[in-house]
């Protein structure tokens, strides 16, 4: 019988149509990711509640009004740990570290330099595959019965 080759993990771009995700699927198609596009925040809930996602790539302002603080509100609620990496024209120091002290994962600027953005996404999921295996629950061993002869006891007269 013939093993199945490993599942491809997803990623959840909410981007819109353009440049970064021809980008996207360049660089992400060769690799184990399997790239799906949502255009607004309504449709990515609608992805994250259907498909088994890892990580998920989000522009910081959405079409729809949403932002990428909405994104990883609803990624908290997720049974499984779920990674965002926020995508913004004017990646800065202080996009960055308020994305990484509210929960996220990385910040990328765009357009996206191709070799940052695989590297992003690869930590990303190796970081989720840590986590899951950290959080999952340990299977034990059941404990072995004893098969010992039961010990003989001899009664003690007097005492």
């Amino acid at each position: 019988m013939l093993e199945e080759p490993p599942a491809k993990h997803i990623i959840l771009a909410i981007v819109p149509p353009g440049d970064d995700r021809t980008t996207l699927k360049e660089v992400l198609t060769p690799t184990n990711w399997q790239v799906m596009f949502s255009n607004t925040f309504r449709e990515a809930q609608t992805a994250l509640r259907t498909f088994s996602i890892s990580v998920v790539l989000s522009d910081s302002h959405l079409l729809d009004g949403y932002s990428w603080r909405d994104v990883l509100q609803e990624l908290s609620a997720a049974p499984s740990p779920i990674l965002l990496i926020v995508a913004d024209r004017l990646a800065d120091e202080a996009l960055w570290a308020e994305v990484l002290n509210l929960g996220g994962y990385d910040v990328l600027a765009r357009p996206f330099d191709p070799r940052e953005l695989l590297h992003a996404v690869a930590a990303a999921g190796r970081s989720r595959e840590y986590d899951m295996k950290r959080t999952a629950p340990i299977a034990r061993k059941p404990v072995a019965s004893w098969s010992a002869s039961p010990l003989k006891r001899t009664a003690v007269a007097g005492g």
